[in-house]
């Protein structure tokens, strides 16, 4: 009894210690993370970080979310411009969601791209050489980690939790495969905010979201 006992308290301390520096940031930033268009705050620039798109070219509901958001705070006067970041290399995600938000309306001289956002910490950095203040957009569960990495950028921004739109028509019929996806993204962004603690995520991320379901 007493050598399980002490082997709960170690897997306890363990699993505070990998997940406590994700859960202050979600503390932190939870003031600048909005939920609705009308909350988020008038700025020049909306960050769209790039997301899978299929082979067909394609928006996987993720991707769809995302640049979708981008468009209604372009069309609330939100947002003057888009900064679309991701991996081009894949798919051309980057050129098919610039597409999307011009069909919907966007000027194309009011999109920059980026082609080499092949990862979060990399959206922050190359848009910090264009300005220091703007909207991520993005899902909530990014956002905290989104937001942190930025701010090591001198990027003093706000973000847009997408999936609070109700941009899609169903987030999954299967609740356990929901809960299942939401846990391994929590895991996941608490292991990948750990990385960039220790100076590792640059090092080995080649961070390209590639789920096709937003549960």
């Amino acid at each position: 009894m007493r050598k399980k006992i002490k082997w709960s308290c170690y897997i306890s301390i363990v699993l505070l210690i990998f997940f406590l520096p994700h859960c202050v940031q979600i503390v932190r930033f939870h003031s600048v993370i909005f939920t609705t268009i009308e909350e988020v705050d008038s700025h020049d620039y909306g960050v769209v970080f790039g997301a899978y798109v299929r082979d067909d070219a394609t928006l996987t509901d993720v991707t769809f979310e995302r640049i979708e958001a981008a468009v209604l705070l372009y069309q609330h006067q939100k947002i003057q411009r888009l900064f679309i970041s991701g991996d081009n290399g894949s798919n051309q995600q980057v050129d098919v969601m610039a597409e999307y938000a011009i069909s919907r309306g966007v000027a194309k001289d009011h999109i920059i791209t980026d082609y080499l956002g092949i990862d979060t910490h990399d959206t922050c950095w190359h848009f910090a050489d264009i300005a220091k203040r703007g909207v991520l957009i993005t899902q909530g569960y990014h956002l905290p980690r989104s937001l942190y990495f930025c701010e090591s950028e001198n990027i003093y921004a706000s973000g847009l939790a997408v999936n609070h739109l109700d941009l899609l028509t169903s987030r999954g019929d299967n609740l356990l495969s929901v809960y299942a996806i939401r846990t391994w993204r929590f895991v996941r962004e608490a292991g990948l905010t750990w990385l960039f603690m220790l100076g590792l995520y640059d090092k080995i991320s080649n961070e390209a979201e590639s789920m096709n379901a937003m549960p």
